[in-house]
């Protein structure tokens, strides 16, 4: 009989290890919002400014909000996934302590 076994551990420290790509993706995210503010401006005031800004600013306010939303995204899951294991393993250790070998 073949079984799916989930290991919790697994899924925090080994092979994909889903807490540093999440927290690999927050920083680089967290990097961009940044950069961004950093660089607010850069086509200077007056005119060139306004013009600048004007084709700019649409693009980076819709470019930090998908950022925003990644962000939340990848660590609801990443967490919600490490949960699941974890509820996962301790049905099947339930099940298998109420069954007589």
């Amino acid at each position: 009989m073949s079984r799916l076994a989930v290991d919790p551990e697994a899924l925090r420290n080994g092979g994909v290890n889903i807490r540093a790509t999440v927290d690999l993706a927050v920083d680089i995210c967290n990097q961009l919002f940044i950069a961004a503010d950093t660089n607010r401006g850069a086509g200077g005031t007056g005119e060139i400014g306004e013009k600048f800004d004007s084709g700019y600013r649409p693009g980076e306010e819709q470019a930090l909000k998908f950022l925003r939303l990644l962000q939340k995204s990848l660590g609801e899951t990443g967490s919600r996934t490490i949960t699941t294991a974890g509820v996962f393993r301790e049905t099947d250790e339930d099940a298998n302590a109420a069954v007589p070998p």
